[in-house]
């Protein structure tokens, strides 16, 4: 237990000051500055979104550093472990994009006046039934188009920071943990709008702090689906599969507003700490039901193994 406390503090170390140091010093101006519509050269934005996508790989160097430190190979949660575990792996697959349909049809119910209809992305390419149907297929297929980045992350989060803190606590109390640190990793580039665009432009710094603490709620509801379809198979790809898929699946609902073809709209039409975007808390009840559910099932487990 003692050697489990210092891999977690060595590995929380690691991620926060590699990350906060490359994202504030590299990244953070140049996504503020695509972000906030100052830069418009398509090279700059693409190089951007590569250095943000290099950010997902830091969590897997940090654990890679850390069990090199400790000498803890043990538990690495490689292992697919697809026999007899079916069930997490098809969660891990679909959950995420049904629990953002969801979310989005809530949305619509309340908000109807914000509903369009579908606005195909690959219109100038594919127009008509083609363009959907290539839609629908990178939707489905998200999982494994985003396997590659979304291992980098979760390899850290549920491959390595949970299982060490639920040795330690109750599944429930480390996922919450999870979930905030994972949500608090986040908070340079929340800070000049990631996930939350509408604070640009907003002077006060209660607004960014209004961000980062909705990221944080979010991350700790998807912690606890992501945590336990990992635990269900004691491997961390069905939560790099769910991982892969909510990140494919997170502009959906925006398809369906008039955002997608006036950009000018965008701040009538969605509100990121609301909906119909799985960040906000209405986009988000998918995900909030899924943790409710998740918590008293393995609150039950645990009192039964403790009993």
């Amino acid at each position: 237990m003692k050697n489990n406390r210092k891999s977690i503090i060595i590995y929380l170390v690691l991620v926060f000051v590699l990350t906060y140091l490359f994202e504030i010093l590299a990244v953070a101006p140049r996504y503020a500055a695509v972000n906030s519509g100052e830069t418009t050269d398509r090279m700059a934005a693409a190089l951007t979104m590569a250095m943000v996508a290099m950010c997902m790989f830091l969590p897997t160097l940090c654990v890679l550093i850390t069990r090199a430190i400790t000498g803890d190979w043990e538990n690495c949660y490689l292992r697919p472990n697809f026999k007899g575990n079916a069930v997490p792996y098809l969660i891990g697959w679909f959950g995420p994009l049904v629990l953002i349909i969801i979310g989005a049809v809530v949305w619509f119910l309340l908000h109807p006046e914000t509903f369009t209809s579908f606005a195909n992305p690959y219109a100038e390419q594919l127009p008509g039934v083609a363009g959907i149907v290539l839609f629908v297929l990178l939707l489905l297929l998200a999982p494994l188009l985003n396997l590659i980045t979304c291992f980098g992350e979760e390899w850290g989060w549920r491959g390595f920071l949970m299982p060490k803190l639920h040795e330690r606590y109750s599944f429930s109390k480390a996922a919450f943990l999870t979930g905030i640190i994972w949500g608090l990793w986040h908070a340079p580039l929340i800070a000049v709008g990631h996930n939350y665009h509408q604070i640009l432009g907003v002077s006060s710094p209660w607004m960014v702090v209004a961000a980062i603490f909705a990221m944080c709620v979010f991350c700790v509801v998807a912690a606890f689906l992501f945590g336990y379809i990992s635990e269900r198979a004691k491997s961390v790809w069905p939560a790099v599969l769910a991982h892969g898929s909510m990140n494919g699946a997170a502009a959906l609902p925006l398809m369906f507003t008039a955002a997608m073809s006036d950009p000018s709209q965008a701040n009538t039409m969605f509100n990121p700490f609301v909906g119909p975007l799985s960040t906000g808390i209405i986009g988000g009840i998918g995900f909030i039901v899924a943790a409710i559910i998740i918590f008293f099932v393995m609150h039950r487990k645990e009192g039964k193994l403790s009993a």
